[in-house]
């Protein structure tokens, strides 16, 4: 947990805050099932600390936000689930438990001068250079955030980088040296490159059947939900000058240009005329909202969707799949408009015929058959091949393998450079097979060292540290009891 923090600690201060609250308040998160006993209200409990549904919910939402952010938008519960974003989420803050246990074990404090100090000098809390309250509880306001809340996470947050301070390995001469060579030692090699576009598969309907019998739980129709919705579109809002430069007044700190400074009226007129109209609208659609759960009105148009479309956001989508069948949902903004939603009918997933799944079915069989191919080719050829041979080459050089492209060869190297074996074969992720046979081998010479003593000695701690926090975790595991009350979906 402490490498994660490390790595990642621009996602746990107040700008992450910010920006993922609006996914916790919109019920962004569909929890699983929970155990509840005598730590009802808890979704863990690492020694004396429990872990809380909204520590869950927040750690979610901001690593969700994080592969959002790395996937440039192009995220969702989908891909979420597929790499275990809940467990990752709930593993995270179990190790943070650990540490902040050990830490406490260990008589590590922090004061209240340290936390305010470290809210002082938060950028986002500055007006004209120096730390301004008003606009420190209103930015928390608008996060949704308590001050008493915001202030124990920066506390738990100094403890920590405490705690790792304490834990920061030294690197020895002899360390340095042994590293340095392990990273910078060349090989020259001999290899040969064998791709699944050297395979022909033939195939008929039954091999087909067949696979798809045993592989039935890989093709599934994703679940469906029949909806109805009613749109409140902005028509007919007059406003005048007056309610503008009102609007404009209580709310002048949402209208910045991009340097963060406040627009004037004049420049940010349009910008509040929108605001103001939606904000009207929402009136309108909150009073259309009890009519239609009421049943007074009736729906603009009834949609069946599936959990992943380009109608509905996930967030909005995922807090369907949480309701009951009749719930009405509150109105929901989406392009300038809002919708009010009435879950009919969930359709849940099934497995797909053979047809259904055919495409599919055809794309993953000649995928496994030829890997199974290619592997069994490699076996009979790596003890004895003609191939290229390379001048000594070492981890970085990865432009010296044609023709594997830099990503091949970077993942060709480390692994050439981890075996123990000097004739052997390497598969790559994209269905690529590289045989060698390492000819001669040659250590680094300590002008090498010399010349990369900042590189090595950073990836060496990394590593020493990676080793000492494993260690040190699974002791700790053994040291503080774990109770874990939440079920993942």
């Amino acid at each position: 947990m402490i490498s994660w923090m490390q790595k990642h600690k621009k996602w746990l201060v107040i700008t992450i805050w910010i920006s993922t609250i609006a996914f916790v308040g919109a019920g962004f998160v569909g929890w699983g099932a929970y155990q509840y006993g005598s730590s009802a209200g808890a979704v863990a409990k690492v020694g004396d600390i429990k872990i809380t549904t909204k520590e869950l919910s927040q750690r979610y939402a901001n690593i969700y936000s994080y592969y959002n952010n790395l996937f440039k938008g192009n995220f969702d519960q989908k891909k979420a689930k597929e790499l275990g974003l809940e467990k990752e989420a709930l593993k995270s803050l179990i190790t943070e438990a650990l540490y902040l246990n050990l830490a406490k074990e260990l008589g590590i404090k922090v004061l209240e001068d340290e936390v305010a100090n470290t809210i002082f000098s938060m950028e986002e809390f500055q007006k004209n250079g120096k730390f301004d309250k008003k606009l420190y509880i209103e930015v928390l306001k608008r996060a949704g955030l308590k001050p008493k809340d915001f202030e124990k996470s920066i506390e738990k947050e100094i403890l920590l980088s405490k705690l790792q301070n304490i834990l920061k390995p030294v690197l020895t001469p002899l360390e340095f040296e042994t590293f340095g060579s392990s990273l910078f030692m060349s090989d020259k090699i001999k290899y040969k490159v064998l791709t699944a576009n050297d395979i022909n598969i033939s195939y008929n309907e039954n091999d087909l059947k067949n696979f798809w019998e045993k592989n039935k739980k890989n093709y599934m129709t994703q679940p469906k939900f029949k909806l109805s919705l009613l749109w409140v579109e902005p028509k007919n809002i007059k406003i005048d000058e007056k309610e503008l430069k009102e609007f404009y007044t209580k709310n002048r700190n949402r209208f910045v240009d991009e340097n963060g400074k406040i627009k004037s009226f004049e420049n940010a007129k349009e910008e509040v005329k929108k605001a103001l109209i939606l904000k009207k609208t929402k009136k309108i659609a909150l009073k259309k909202y009890i009519q239609f759960k009421k049943g007074k009105i009736k729906e603009s148009e009834k949609l069946e969707l599936e959990l992943t479309n380009n109608i509905f956001p996930s967030n909005i989508m995922q807090e369907i799949s949480q309701k009951n069948e009749k719930y009405v949902l509150k109105p929901k903004l989406i392009k300038e408009k809002y919708v009010i939603i009435r879950l009919d009918e969930k359709v849940p997933s099934r497995p797909k015929s053979f047809l259904e799944a055919k495409n599919e079915v055809v794309r993953d069989f000649i995928k496994y058959k030829k890997r199974e191919k290619l592997l069994s080719l490699a076996k009979k050829m790596y003890k004895n091949f003609d191939g290229k041979i390379t001048d000594f080459i070492s981890r970085d050089d990865i432009d010296k393998i044609p023709p594997l492209e830099e990503v091949e060869a970077a993942e060709f190297l480390n692994k050439l450079f981890a075996s123990q074996k000097n004739n052997n074969f390497i598969e790559l992720d994209n269905q690529k097979i590289v045989l060698y046979k390492i000819l001669d081998q040659k250590l680094v010479n300590k002008t090498k060292l010399d010349k990369n003593k900042d590189f090595i000695t950073d990836n060496s701690i990394k590593v020493k540290s990676s080793l000492l926090n494993s260690n040190l975790l699974d002791a700790l595991q053994k040291r503080y009891n774990i109770e874990i009350f939440y079920k993942g979906q």
